[in-house]
């Protein structure tokens, strides 16, 4: 009876450290130990020690490294994350070229769903002032107004942040965003304020993007 109640001790402890965390806030650091607020609530963490599935790795200048869920990250002092750390898990989208070999994809921009072309070559993630209305995103009230290179010549356009921009069950928030005043390009284009925190792939007519 003592050995079933110590392996289910074990097994609970084994169980509650793979939770998944909801928050957590670097409150200090020190040397050898890290102070963390873990869902609220306050741990001291001595290096190479693991506590509520948070170990503290080493300190890095002014900064300290954390391991969470087997992956490390560098946190600075005050740094408050306010997420399911689940959501580090690989996401992967496969795209597939059409006849003229164009990936495109279904995503969405702010929620609104979107026909994306992917367009290694666009800086940003590229849209027509048509578009930019069809999507309510207001270009002229919160962008900052510049110009861009087209096919017809130099137009005016406007950088702005796109609150989200999804593609699959990969998310990404805060992303720079291009809306060039005309009815071009006619598709939005996924560029590389998008891609480059991606890992892509192309192998024959199969594009693999995948969050890093």
């Amino acid at each position: 009876m003592k050995f079933k109640s110590l392996l289910l001790c074990v097994l609970l402890s084994k169980f509650s450290i793979t939770q998944a965390i909801e928050s957590l806030h670097v409150v200090g650091l020190f040397p050898g130990k890290v102070v963390v607020s873990i869902d609220n609530q306050q741990v001291v963490i001595r290096q190479g020690q693991s506590k509520k599935g948070v170990k503290f790795v080493r300190l890095k200048g002014d900064d300290v490294v954390l391991e969470i869920n087997g992956k490390q990250a560098v946190y600075k002092m005050g740094t408050a994350v306010s997420t399911n750390f689940k959501q580090f898990e690989t996401r992967k989208k496969t795209i597939y070229a059409d006849r003229r070999g164009m990936f495109h994809t279904i995503g969405s921009i702010n929620s609104h769903p979107i026909r994306f072309l992917i367009d290694t070559g666009a800086t940003t993630v590229a849209m027509s002032s048509v578009q930019a209305k069809k999507l309510n995103i207001q270009y002229r009230l919160n962008g900052k107004e510049t110009t861009a290179r087209t096919a017809s010549g130099i137009a005016k356009a406007y950088l702005i942040k796109l609150n989200k921009v999804k593609v699959g069950e990969i998310s990404q928030s805060n992303v720079t965003g291009l809306v060039i005043v005309g009815a071009y390009p006619k598709q939005v284009l996924l560029g590389m304020s998008f891609l480059n925190k991606l890992k892509v792939e192309k192998t024959g007519d199969a594009m693999t993007l995948e969050s890093r």
